[in-house]
């Protein structure tokens, strides 16, 4: 199957399938953090590693399926710096990605 044909038969991500997405991720990685003060056992290394791998699924999902990067400012710094950002900060970049994304969508 070419590139073309596996574009048209993937389902497109919209704003509030990408918010579900990211509440879940959100809920998910606050539940780790809650095991982790709350019982000894549990390793605490756990809500860290989950938290770039919540980053790192935001990127692969929701970013990619969001954002199209313009082919003029389609470099290697400005994509690679956006990803990074999303991926590092993800708790507060994509709110404002999905605030961004629904302003222009709608005005």
């Amino acid at each position: 199957m070419s590139d073309a044909e596996m574009e048209t038969t993937a389902q497109e991500m919209t704003i509030l399938k990408a918010l579900g997405i990211y509440f879940g991720l959100l809920i998910g990685f606050f539940v780790l953090v809650e095991l982790s003060f709350a019982f000894t056992w549990f390793p605490g290394i756990i809500p860290l590693v989950s938290y770039f791998v919540c980053g790192f699924v935001l990127n692969r999902i929701v970013l990619r399926g969001l954002v199209e990067w313009h082919p003029v400012h389609n470099t290697v710094e400005n994509v690679s710096s956006g990803k990074l950002n999303f991926l590092i900060f993800w708790p507060f970049a994509y709110p404002v990605l999905f605030f961004k994304l629904s302003v222009v969508k709608h005005l």
